[in-house]
């Protein structure tokens, strides 16, 4: 172990954690969609290649290179530690230009000077260009070895622990420690001296052949990467920690890759003065991890489906939870998939990069090693750039992560052509090995018939699947998966919430003309807009394409919204256009996905319910979906405290296992007249076969009025932007098992007891369902619920 290891660690930690939570924040500011993803990553990205290629000169020329990498360090964390400033008093950007200025603002000075690190890093380690392999392994592998605690630490210990700002101060201090440590444990090298020894071939001014190679395999080693980890989070979930683990994952790959050619150095036996050999040494080390990365790939998604016992792990695959386990084995699962898929071929990735640097700077002028080092840096960190995007926005939408990977694995042995033309029988054996492997991991297996979705759609960020299933009782359900999560489908339950996420709001307005639905879903909640009467807008704002597709195979039960002619779809962060709304609404009503899934939890806090108070009309009113499934009682608490805080009056509805929120700035007109109204036709129309057939019925499915609803909440903090704390606590519910305490709150008698006398029998009927959906939970989920549903059709049978 080096003296500078730790130093380079911590820095390594430290931007991580940094990108993080600079990516997480921004989200809020530039959107959360495909373009504001890419936004934040092409700057990131950008800033890196350019830092390291704009900086490498003055890292040869500084006299005092320790001193400046100190400086450099201090810099970034300072900056770190002013943007929770800059950032959390943004206004809402309305155009793009402006997005991006702000994202340039924030994130390209730190990104420079992440670049600016690997030239000084190179010229505090490398002394010669004969260790130029060796030493850009241990420095860029002990740097990405702290990347990856850093993508550990975000999530499980940061960001839980003390929020945004607080993370971002905490890396802020690691960058000082590194800076610090710097000045304590490096020594400063001697002066660069002109040229110390003659090249191997005459300098042709800024360009290798081997820096095409090094670009192939960044832009290999992110597709791959993005295509893998869309199809792991469909089997781990898209929780914050599953993300945190497979990045980890992936990163302590490269990092141990890295590291192997660092243990070279004192391994090979060859003396400083061999230069040629050692470059041999360098360009064969490439040549051999350009091969082996996508036979590993293929080999790593073999064992993967075996170890999941797929046929086809391509085909919509559904979340795999370990309910009723300790939250340990389920991460431990994740890193098992994540390291199947992910590890072995990041390995390979780790080896390149130095290998191409020693490469590339044993054929340059010593006094250029640091120029030619960052050069190499520079190009794989294009190569990583137009990789993560091309994945992300032409191949997976394109082809999907099946035709993503099999792409992606080209590119590899490109690069092993360029490093070794003449090695093409070596080249050609890997290629045929390659095939036979991936034809038997990639490819569906033969053995067996994999059931194929209805629909199996993909875009930028998302992946969505229509299923054909069975009910308990044996009625066929269609469901709607995104990114391996059920999220809604046609049973009576299901279809009960949402219809009433939207008529019981719009029942309580009475006179809706304009609406928005923040979440398309199956399109059902927005369709029962439809139904009110009076409806002349209809707004949806939906941030997934492939959604929008999917939601078309549900018309028989969404009433064809997407066709309706006051019907308007926008593709866009639900959370941003409701915060640029130029035009007040009637009715506001959100159905995102559960707040455990990563970055949802924005679309709960109290800066955003505000703003849907502010965007309502005067005597307008939102709604709002509230899981009582996988979450705790204090996740519960803290959506209804952070729900009371934003409006004046407050109420909570339940549906079959699940709450509407309905918040308003007073007391709205159905309150009083629900009780002796009909139904409209076509609400009636859904609802009746639900087990809903008049308003009085309507009217007993509230649990909770204002007062109960805050006495429920009270002493919980309302949940802020800088705090999302569901996004950390909401998956450790959903693991540890299903939670009934609310549940067991909502049939309790005291909301019972706050209705109309009238109501009361229809109340407890209601109540008592709820009480035999949790005494046959015990049986499984799936046939409690079909079990509830068909209670509370028989309970409207009945009367």
């Amino acid at each position: 172990m080096r003296r500078s290891d730790l130093v380079f660690f911590l820095s390594g930690a430290a931007a991580l954690v940094e990108e993080t939570v600079w990516a997480r924040w921004l989200a809020r500011i530039v959107g959360s969609d495909a373009a504001g993803a890419a936004l934040v990553v092409s700057i990131f990205l950008l800033g890196l290649g350019l830092g390291a290629v704009l900086f490498a000169r003055a890292a040869e020329r500084v006299h005092a290179p320790r001193r400046a990498y100190a400086l450099l360090e201090l810099s970034i964390g300072a900056w770190a530690a002013a943007t929770p400033f800059m950032l959390s008093n943004a206004p809402p950007l309305e155009t793009f230009a402006a997005r991006a200025a702000f994202a340039l603002l924030v994130l390209l000075p730190p990104a420079l000077g992440f670049g600016a690190s690997v030239p000084l890093m190179a010229r505090l380690a490398v002394r010669s260009r004969a260790e130029a392999t060796s030493e850009t392994s241990a420095f860029y592998g002990a740097n990405t070895l702290g990347a990856a605690a850093g993508a550990l630490a975000a999530p499980f210990l940061l960001l839980p622990a003390f929020g945004l700002p607080g993370a971002l101060w905490a890396a802020a201090g690691l960058e000082f420690l590194a800076a610090g440590l710097a000045l304590w444990l490096l020594a400063e090298p001697p002066p660069a001296a002109g040229e110390r020894a003659p090249a191997l071939a005459p300098p042709s001014g800024r360009f290798h052949p081997l820096l095409v190679a090094a670009l192939l395999l960044g832009f290999a080693s992110l597709a791959l990467e993005i295509a893998l980890l869309r199809l792991l989070v469909t089997v781990t979930g898209a929780s914050v920690y599953a993300f945190g683990i497979v990045l980890a994952v992936f990163l302590f790959g490269i990092g141990l890759g890295a590291r192997q050619l660092a243990a070279r150095r004192t391994r090979s036996g060859l003396p400083e003065s061999a230069l040629p050999e050692r470059a041999e040494r360098a360009r064969g080390a490439l040549f051999l991890a350009a091969l082996a990365a996508p036979l590993l790939v293929a080999c790593g998604l073999l064992a993967l489906r075996l170890q999941l016992g797929e046929a086809d792990l391509f085909a919509g695959l559904a979340n795999r939870g370990v309910q009723g386990g300790s939250i340990l084995r389920a991460w431990l699962a994740h890193a098992l998939f994540a390291g199947l898929a992910l590890l072995p071929p990041a390995i390979a990735f780790g080896v390149a990069l130095p290998a191409a640097a020693g490469a590339i700077a044993a054929d340059r002028p010593d006094a250029e090693r640091e120029r030619w080092i960052a050069r190499t840096y520079s190009w794989n960190t294009a190569g990583a750039l137009a990789g993560s995007l091309g994945a992300a926005f032409v191949l997976i939408p394109a082809c999907g992560p099946r035709g993503a990977v099999v792409a992606a694995l080209a590119a590899p042995f490109v690069a092993a052509w360029i490093v070794a033309p003449a090695r093409r029988g070596l080249l050609a054996l890997a290629i045929v090995g390659t095939l036979a492997v991936a034809n038997a991991s990639v490819l569906p297996a033969g053995e067996r018939e994999a059931p194929r979705p209805r629909l199996l759609a993909h875009d930028a960020h998302t992946t969505a699947s229509v299923h054909e299933a069975t009910s308990s009782r044996g009625e066929p359900v269609l469901a709607l998966r995104v990114n391996g999560k059920a999220e809604a489908s046609t049973a009576p339950v299901d279809r009960r919430l949402q219809y009433l996420l939207g008529h019981v709001p719009g029942l309580l307005h009475g006179e809706v003309r304009r609406a928005l639905v923040i979440g398309l879903g199956t399109g059902m909640t927005a369709g029962s807009l439809l139904d009110l009467p009076q409806l002349e807008a209809l707004e949806i704002a939906e941030i997934s394409p492939a959604v929008a597709r999917a939601a078309r195979e549900f018309g028989a039960w969404n009433g064809r919204v997407l066709d309706d002619a006051r019907t308007r779809l926008v593709i866009a962060d639900g959370r941003q256009w409701l915060a640029l709304a130029r035009e007040p609404y009637d009715l506001v009503t959100s159905d995102p996905v559960h707040p455990w899934t990563r970055g949802s939890s924005d679309l709960y806090t109290l800066e955003h319910f505000r703003t849907m108070r502010a965007r309502l009309a005067p005597g307008g009113v939102a709604s709002q979906w509230l899981p009582l499934y996988e979450l705790s009682t204090e996740d519960v608490r803290t959506v209804a405290a952070t729900w009371a805080a934003a409006f004046e009056r407050v109420s909570a509805w339940v549906t079959a296992y699940d709450l509407v929120l309905v918040g308003a700035a007073a007391e709205l007109p159905g309150e009083a007249s629900l009780l002796e109204r009909a139904l409209p036709p076509r609400v009636r129309e859904h609802l009746a076969p639900l087990g809903i057939r008049s308003g009085r019925e309507l009217a007993a499915l509230q649990v909770a009025s204002d007062a109960r609803l805050r006495a429920f909440a009270a002493g919980t903090r309302p949940m802020r932007d800088d705090r999302p704390v569901l996004e950390f606590r909401a998956p450790r519910a959903a693991l540890a098992g299903y939670c009934v305490d609310v549940l067991r709150w909502a049939a309790e008698p005291a909301g019972v007891e706050e209705l109309a006398p009238v109501l009361h029998p229809l109340a407890r009927a209601h109540r008592a369902a709820l009480l035999g959906f949790l005494d046959d939970l015990p049986d499984g989920f799936l046939r409690a619920a079909d079990a509830l549903g068909e209670r509370l059709e028989d309970l409207s049978d009945a009367r």
